[in-house]
């Protein structure tokens, strides 16, 4: 079967997400014999091009809607078994959904209506960010911590979903509760200041009050009320749940550049420590990952934090690059 080269117009529909589904299935085809790369390139360039022209932040779920097409469209490509399977649009495709991922271009595509689209906020590692929010509510992000937030925020409602650690500092309204989704739990404010943690190798979330009072909830259930300098830490496996006394602002003090930790695993220490420098760091000793230690650093370079923690662990370690390496 010979295939025609579909015209300019075709193409452009096609991914712009517009062709008949018997449009697809012929431009499938053509795809599929991995030719005419620069064709197909400036017909995709000016497609983009076009749904750039009404622009927006592309929601977490809009991504994924975006993905999985991607993906479906390699899927229906299999389907044709005397066709080369590896064709240049679907790399293409998802170079071009990558690129514009990651420096923040932004583009749209076209879903219901009825679907609130979202923004989210990224900490890189090795370094916090700072949100200002639409009700003047402020959070910090911990580094490699993110923050989705939805377009409409403060009309209705103030909702947010966390994913990693952040630090709220909620302005006081009365008649719109304030709510953070993290995992399996809510928190619920009306203004206060706290913290929430899902960033934890041990599986468990904590959540720690600085000022206020806030509720928290696992599936609508009401699981506790926590007053300041308490702090609730929540199993995620066994779904169980303490609350312990704590110094709210020695708890909090990465808020201010500090590392503070109180008997807690080296393991857990160093999974904070490669977000904060941006590193990436290896435990050989599974032992060793495992031993507790207080120690505290506070605008340190990683190569003198790294000194400190050797003389309270009895560890040696190599750096090479970015790489850490711990004996």
């Amino acid at each position: 079967m010979r295939i025609e080269r579909p015209s300019r117009k075709a193409l452009i529909t096609y991914f712009e997400g517009s062709s008949s589904h018997e449009e697809e299935k012929l431009i499938l085809h053509y795809l599929s014999l991995d030719i005419d790369a620069e064709y197909i390139a400036s017909c995709m360039k000016e497609a983009w091009s076009n749904l750039d022209g009404e622009s927006m932040i592309l929601s977490e779920s809009q991504q994924i809607r975006a993905w999985n097409n991607f993906q479906l469209h390699q899927k229906e490509l299999v389907q044709f078994p005397n066709e080369r399977k590896h064709n240049w649009f679907v790399y293409a495709a998802c170079i071009v959904f990558l690129i514009l991922s990651t420096m923040g271009i932004f583009w749209h595509q076209k879903f219901s209506e009825k679907e609130a689209t979202s923004i989210v906020y990224h900490a890189g590692f090795g370094k916090q960010q700072k949100v200002h929010l639409k009700d003047s509510s402020t959070v910090l992000l911990f580094p490699g911590s993110s923050l989705k937030v939805t377009a409409d925020f403060n009309q209705a409602e103030r909702k947010v979903s966390l994913s990693g650690r952040a630090y709220f500092k909620v302005t006081h309204n009365s008649q719109k509760p304030f709510e953070v989704q993290a995992e399996r739990l809510t928190t619920k404010v009306l203004g206060t200041s706290f913290e929430v943690n899902t960033d934890r190798l041990d599986h468990q979330q904590t959540i720690t009050l600085h000022t206020g009072k806030v509720n928290i909830r696992d599936n609508k259930c009401t699981l506790a009320n926590l007053h300041p300098n308490q702090q609730l830490i929540y199993d995620q496996k066994k779904h169980l749940f303490r609350i312990i006394n704590v110094d709210a602002s020695q708890t909090l003090s990465w808020i201010n550049g500090e590392l503070n930790y109180d008997l807690v695993p080296l393991q857990q220490i160093c999974l904070d420590l490669e977000k904060w420098y941006n590193v990436k760091i290896e435990i050989k000793d599974r032992q060793l990952a495992n031993k507790k230690i207080s120690t505290s650093f506070k605008n340190t370079p990683i190569q003198e934090v790294l000194h400190i923690i050797s003389l309270a662990t009895g560890m040696s370690y190599t750096i090479k690059g970015n790489l850490i390496k711990i004996y």
